[in-house]
């Protein structure tokens, strides 16, 4: 990508909403052969291609990736999603993108079980450089202080997906495994959470106050009032 903030929205839309071939080319375009990918559900870490003992068939974690999005489309075909946001932290090649989506399970019938979700990816990006077929030069390290300095020139150098992590709230990723408002119990529980700290404010504040202070010797800024 010569700019993620701009392009990661198509690349989304064609890994999650388009045909096999638009999936399978997004990822070999923009995710490097040892891309990473976790998820609530899933994990595939980083490892690069080898070949599997006593077969002619080589894999690496960029193939294990592609068959989870593959399982996610036969899942669901009809996936609607939605990009809102993008921002590209560069100093950290840290790519973020808020997401909407509708998951519906094909084989439960009348669309009973659907999961209408948010949540934040996290992509790690590496910027390298590329051979004549934009495809990039793996084990190049890139050196500003060289590119400045040097007269030849140097290759064109891209942003690739080094690894995906996708975050979930705990009531959005109960929307998966627990349809039909499930995921209304934790938000129950959030505000009994919220109710307990009010309460334990108003009776253990004061107390702890007179325990770190006359007792321990211990300072109480942190939650004594001023006077």
């Amino acid at each position: 990508m010569d700019d993620p903030e701009e392009q990661i929205s198509q690349v989304i839309l064609n890994l999650t909403s388009y045909s096999r071939q638009d999936q399978q080319q997004a990822l070999l375009d923009y995710f490097l052969p040892n891309a990473y990918f976790i998820h609530p559900f899933c994990r595939v870490p980083s490892f690069s291609t080898f070949k599997i003992p006593y077969t002619n068939h080589v894999v690496n974690s960029r193939r294990l990736i592609a068959w989870v999005y593959q399982w996610y489309r036969i899942l669901s075909p009809n996936i609607r999603l939605e990009v809102d946001s993008t921002s590209f932290d560069k100093k950290n090649n840290l790519l973020y993108a808020t997401i909407h989506q509708t998951f519906t399970i094909w084989i439960v019938p009348f669309s009973l079980w659907q999961a209408n979700v948010k949540l934040v990816t996290v992509l790690e990006l590496e910027r390298l450089p590329v051979d004549v077929r934009n495809k990039p030069i793996l084990g190049a390290k890139e050196d500003c202080a060289k590119d400045d300095l040097t007269l030849s020139k140097q290759p064109t150098r891209r942003y690739f997906i080094k690894g995906q992590e996708d975050h979930y709230q705990v009531d959005e990723f109960l929307k998966f495994i627990a349809p039909w408002g499930a995921s209304f119990l934790w938000v129950a529980w959030q505000l009994y959470a919220t109710f307990f700290c009010a309460v334990g404010v108003f009776l253990f504040r004061k107390p702890m106050v007179v325990v770190r202070e006359r007792v321990l010797g211990l300072d109480s800024s942190a939650v004594k009032k001023e006077q």
